[in-house]
């Protein structure tokens, strides 16, 4: 797998718990891989919108079926297609927890084999 990182990452600067995002981060750069096909690619992506940061994290991996996406913020769920992949299934709920008490948020686009994109917004003080 290949993973991209961000080229222009040392554009931003964040007042940020520096554990929350890496928590945040590496939670998700590790389900990208872990759920995603050799000779596939993540991307890390940031952009900055008018009053916020965004961090994508996007995989070519196994997706998320549709009729269990509205479930993947629960604590233990795991999708019936990952039964077989070792996890507890309380990492994302951690993720948008810790995101959440500090003003941020994490939402998430996937189809089921093609991919996710993750992304996680923080609020910029102006």
């Amino acid at each position: 797998q290949t993973i991209n990182y961000p080229r222009n990452a040392d554009d931003f600067t964040l007042e940020f718990d520096e554990k929350i995002l890496e928590l945040s981060l590496s939670n998700l750069i590790h389900n990208a891989v872990k759920y995603s096909g050799e000779g596939t690619t993540v991307d890390i992506r940031i952009i900055r919108k008018e009053d916020e940061i965004e961090i994508s994290i996007i995989d070519q991996g196994i997706g998320i079926p549709e009729h269990e996406q509205r479930f993947v913020f629960d604590r233990y769920f795991r999708a019936e297609n990952v039964l077989l992949n070792p996890g507890t299934g309380i990492g994302l709920n951690i993720v948008q927890n810790h995101l959440k008490n500090l003003g941020s948020s994490i939402v998430f686009q996937s189809k089921e084999n093609e991919g996710s994109t993750f992304i996680i917004s923080i609020p910029t003080s102006k």
